[in-house]
């Protein structure tokens, strides 16, 4: 989700996407919820993050459960980083309509924390 929502902000945005532990699909509840504000999450397959330790990033954000301190990150070469920190709806959910409801309150906290990140550190050095 967190790609899509920076991609909708500018499309010229160049974004690479990974997981520590990825799974094989994109979930299609994920997909569901996005399709509901216009992002269009075409199912596929998350990459994993050991794709891109050659790469040299000027930004690393992770998205996930725990602290970043927590996190195992491989050696990924960054300038900064930013961590965004999130229970997954996934866990704990006994029904589609929790996690749906779980699912609609991680996208709406990554359009606002992915809103103000754009807007006020990497539009200004765009201008």
């Amino acid at each position: 989700m967190a790609e899509a929502i920076l991609k909708n902000l500018d499309e010229n945005l160049e974004i690479y996407s990974a997981g520590l532990d990825p799974v094989d699909h994109v979930s299609p509840i994920a997909i569901e919820v996005m399709k509901e504000i216009g992002i269009d999450l075409q199912p596929s397959v998350p990459k994993r993050s050991e794709e891109f330790l050659n790469h040299e990033f000027d930004y690393l954000i992770t998205v996930g459960e725990g602290t970043l301190e927590e996190l195992k990150i491989p050696s990924i070469r960054y300038k900064r980083k930013m961590h965004l920190g999130f229970r997954s709806p996934y866990k704990n959910s006994k029904s589609h309509d929790e996690i749906r409801d779980k699912c609609i309150k991680v996208r709406d906290e990554l359009i606002l924390e992915l809103s103000y990140f754009y807007d006020h550190i990497l539009k200004p050095q765009k201008e």
